[in-house]
């Protein structure tokens, strides 16, 4: 069975929040080489390797979405949805102590949790319901 619209639409928006993940990642490790120390460089790598791990485990998931699992559309949504909220507060919080971590990271990781929360909904469309049943 083909899936729906509104789950094409879906995996698409996960996809796109991958490219976006990995354009982020590689803004950390190139903003690692300037780290303070050793042990700081050494920490920005292993969350950009973690952080790839993670997102391939999205693209999995997004591709057993498309292909009608419901238990990966459950999956997306609670993993997307910590993620998103995680993201935009961990932008508020380095914001208000006064943290930079960057204008284009922050516009990265905010893009990353937009396009997260599309997939979600569009995950949960009437047309979705009815294919994920």
């Amino acid at each position: 069975m083909t899936p729906p619209t509104p789950v094409q639409r879906s995996f698409q928006l996960w996809i796109a929040a991958v490219v976006v993940g990995v354009v982020g990642s590689a803004l950390s490790l190139a903003t690692a080489t300037t780290a303070p120390s050793p042990l700081a460089a050494t920490g920005s790598v292993v969350g950009v390797v973690i952080g790839l791990l993670f997102l391939g485990v999205v693209v999995y998931l997004a591709l057993r979405l498309r292909a009608g699992d419901h238990w990966a559309r459950l999956a997306l949504t609670i993993l997307g949805g910590i993620s998103a909220v995680f993201t935009v507060l961990g932008v508020l919080l380095t914001a208000g102590l006064g943290v930079s971590i960057g204008a284009v990271s922050t516009i990265v990781s905010l893009v990353q949790a937009a396009l997260i929360v599309a997939a979600i909904l569009f995950a949960f469309q009437g047309p979705a319901n009815a294919y994920f049943r």
